[in-house]
């Protein structure tokens, strides 16, 4: 249910040689209006692109238009990856990593993206079926509500096994599930005790998982609590006890709020902002869409641009979409963010992290290890033209005037897009959104 205040606002290989041209339309010279300015910005954030041709789709919508479009925007439906086989690990990762980098991946598949960071598990226990499921979970849960998505992940197998909590027993119980759902999943640093995490913890405790049924989880009476227990002042005696006490507190909204707002524009709220966004949310009964809705809506998401550091799976995605070659899904470890991988239940630590030395040598030997048969142009401003398709209508004096630089010191059509193309996917715009 929406509220009215949720409306507010290089190797060794030889190169390729290709006759592909663009073909996105008449040649123009390209100017940098606000409008593409602000759809180009929204694309990068609500989306996995953009994609070659994008920015020309939703400029006739204008600003306004195309941000209302990318939020009404459909979930995908993906057919479901085939497992049981000797590669159901990469099956798995290949699988979601090209989800992500169809054309149509849109908010739901963004937000999706989000949920996996935040509510981590990973294969480094959980079995690839068990991440699958997990996975289609949060997919199902994306944009819905926030209490149902907690209890679902709170008795999913995959969490139960990544923080050992499937077999705590009341008499011992394991204590890493509540600890974490509070800390990192709901509630945030500060706003409970030991005794709170020792009485959810015991509360929490009987579920075990059913191998031989397809990871069904289960409760077992004779190691699960006999008693209620108080936690927040209250009395909890099931999971389902624990998880609707958590999404009660006031500190709920407020740090889901917090954390999907650092997603979304990049950096931390101000107090105002986040406790009118917070209240709105709690308000709606922790309704995930409008609380997605608002942020977008918010002034700072159009005018907070080119702030954020983006994650190696968005760059990724861009990328191949870019360059219009398919890269295995493997890349995506040498650049440090494997998806169903996370380092630890805290997630990927993001931020200036995938700015580095290391990090941007990477991207750049991916890009121009992929760069020799990209499409070629007979633009008077092939910068221009390339950067335009790229989506990267905010470049710097000094990223233009390197490429410039490029475009002029070659001359063959083939060895200019090569370079380009490359130099484009390395450049500190393209790693930022």
């Amino acid at each position: 249910m929406r509220t009215p205040l949720f409306r507010k606002q290089r190797s060794t290989q030889a190169p390729r040689h290709s006759t592909r041209r663009f073909t996105s339309g008449p040649r123009r010279a390209r100017v940098q209006s606000d409008d593409s300015t602000l759809i180009a910005h929204a694309l990068r954030r609500l989306t996995f692109g953009p994609h070659p041709g994008q920015l020309d789709e939703y400029l006739p919508l204008g600003a306004a238009g195309a941000l209302e479009q990318l939020l009404a925007g459909s979930p995908l439906e993906p057919e479901r990856p085939q497992l049981g086989t000797d590669d159901d690990y990469g099956i798995l990762t290949r699988w979601w990593v090209n989800v992500m980098a169809r054309r149509d991946a849109g908010l739901h598949e963004k937000i999706t993206w989000f949920w996996h960071g935040h509510l981590t598990s990973s294969l480094d226990k959980a079995e690839p079926a068990m991440m699958l499921r997990q996975h289609e979970t949060l997919r199902a849960n994306a944009l819905g509500n926030f209490r149902t998505l907690l209890h679902a992940i709170t008795m999913d197998a995959a969490m139960l096994e990544w923080l050992d909590g499937a077999w705590s027993t009341a008499e011992a119980p394991n204590e890493n599930y509540a600890r974490e759902m509070f800390e990192l999943f709901a509630l945030g640093i500060g706003n409970y005790t030991e005794a709170d995490i020792r009485s959810g913890a015991y509360a929490l405790a009987g579920y075990g998982i059913d191998y031989e049924n397809s990871h069904e989880v289960y409760f077992d009476d004779s190691i699960g609590p006999m008693e209620s227990r108080t936690m927040f002042g209250v009395e909890v005696a099931t999971a389902e006890d624990v998880v609707n006490v958590v999404c009660d507190q006031p500190a709920c909204a407020t740090w889901v709020t917090q954390r999907l707002y650092e997603f979304l524009i990049g950096e931390a709220p101000d107090e105002g902002v986040r406790d009118e966004l917070a209240t709105g949310f709690r308000d709606s009964g922790l309704e995930i869409r409008p609380l997605v809705e608002a942020i977008v809506r918010h002034p700072n998401f159009l005018e907070r641009r080119l702030n954020r550091h983006r994650p190696p799976v968005e760059w990724f995605a861009h990328a191949k979409a870019f360059l219009g070659v398919d890269i295995e899904h493997w890349a995506l470890d040498s650049l440090g963010q494997m998806p169903f991988q996370p380092p630890n239940v805290k997630g990927w630590p993001g931020g200036e992290a995938w700015q580095s030395a290391g990090a941007m040598f990477a991207k750049s030997q991916l890009a121009w290890d992929n760069s020799f048969d990209t499409e070629v142009s007979d633009s008077d401003d092939p910068v221009g033209e390339l950067l335009w398709k790229a989506g990267l209508v905010e470049v710097s004096d000094e990223t233009r005037a390197a490429l410039n630089d490029a475009a002029n010191a070659v001359e063959g059509r083939r060895e200019k897009a090569t370079l380009l193309h490359a130099l484009i996917v390395a450049s500190p715009e393209f790693s930022t959104s």
